[in-house]
């Protein structure tokens, strides 16, 4: 019996013009008010993340900063977190400020930054000597570096191979992939090496008693292989890459054709 659904947002619960579907939601009410949880995955920022379980209904558990952090928003538990260490994120703003790179450092619910490129995020805006303070007494699970031009983000993967400690646990898909259309912006989401989805939803299972057996995970980029690999019950989303697909026991419609409304009508 299925008790809990973990679901990515991005290109996942959302489609192509970031939006949850109507239909899409009313499968998520369906599904809770029958008992089962349904609970997002997400890279983004955990605060990021609880405007889109409000928007969508979904459970009050979060997976944020692409499995960094965990959080029961209903009992304000922090569940799990896997902090970068002090001394890296120290050499990574170091290295961001002198190479131009925009920074945003994730903990709890809040994000900041060292720049803004879009308007929503002006009221994030921290000075660097703000951000040294925040780094050394705040638990920060997730840096994300930012560049307009895609070649000093390639440099970037350089730098960050050398640390031993790190990993880019995501990144903009045309990073890997120079026949997608360009972007304003492109990034790379910074993590501690062992940080990863599949080990969070492996702590909400613990955390609610779970065995994956009784979950279904639902997801389209590869920081989802490792949540779509815990369960039998697994399935990529149809504009998922091929790589993510056969990490997957099934395949779903697209983002765009409401697939993850399509496994919830299962249920």
């Amino acid at each position: 019996m299925i008790k809990a659904v973990f679901i990515d947002i991005d290109e996942t619960l959302t489609n192509s013009n970031r939006e949850i579907t109507p239909n899409t939601k009313n499968e998520i009410k369906r599904c809770i008010n029958k008992g089962i949880k349904i609970i997002l995955t997400s890279g983004r920022s955990r605060q990021e993340a609880i405007e889109y379980q409000e928007q969508a209904g979904t459970s009050p558990y979060i997976i944020s900063s692409n499995g960094a952090s965990c959080y029961d928003k209903i009992n304000n538990v922090e569940i799990y977190n896997k902090p970068i260490n002090k001394e890296n994120l120290k050499d990574l703003l170091e290295y961001s400020i002198q190479n131009q790179y925009k920074i945003k450092l994730n903990y709890k619910n809040k994000l900041v930054l060292n720049r803004a490129t879009y308007p929503d995020e002006q009221d994030k805006i921290k000075s660097i000597e703000e951000l040294k303070e925040i780094i050394q007494t705040k638990q920060i699970v997730q840096c994300v570096i930012c560049h307009e031009q895609i070649e000093k983000m390639l440099t970037l993967k350089e730098y960050i191979s050398t640390k031993g400690q790190l990993q880019i646990i995501n990144e903009s898909k045309k990073i890997k992939n120079p026949n997608i259309a360009p972007s304003k912006i492109y990034y790379c989401d910074i993590t501690s090496k062992d940080v990863s989805k599949g080990n969070a939803v492996i702590e909400i299972c613990k955390y609610l008693n779970l065995n994956t057996n009784e979950i279904i995970t639902i997801g389209d980029g590869e920081n989802d292989i490792s949540m779509l690999e815990l369960t039998h019950n697994s399935y990529a989303m149809g504009n998922a890459i091929e790589k993510v697909k056969v990490s997957a026991k099934h395949i779903t419609l697209t983002n765009d054709e409401e697939g993850v409304a399509e496994v919830l009508k299962q249920l």
